[in-house]
């Protein structure tokens, strides 16, 4: 994960912007605009997420936790519409 994305998701995280875990993101699904989910989750958990959240951006990317300092999340989501924008350029 390179510096840029970890600072941008560490600004998303001070504004209030990130939601942890996948009940969370599915429950509150109309102010997630991007969905960030760890490579080492499961195969199923990603395509599980990808199924509930079909109509949202979703990234998979190395060091999710490692940024989060949340070592027991394994996906996030970000509601800030410019902070999203931000964080999808650098993943594309």
């Amino acid at each position: 994960m390179s510096d840029k994305l970890a600072s941008y998701i560490g600004l998303a995280q001070r504004a209030g912007a990130v939601l942890y875990g996948e009940d969370i993101i599915v429950e509150n699904k109309s102010k997630v605009k991007i969905v960030l989910i760890d490579s080492s989750a499961s195969e199923k958990y990603i395509a599980r997420l990808k199924t509930r959240l079909a109509d949202r951006n979703i990234y998979v990317i190395e060091g999710l936790k490692g940024a989060l300092h949340r070592a027991e999340v394994n996906a996030v989501g970000i509601s800030n519409d410019s902070l999203a924008s931000a964080i999808s350029a650098i993943v594309r």
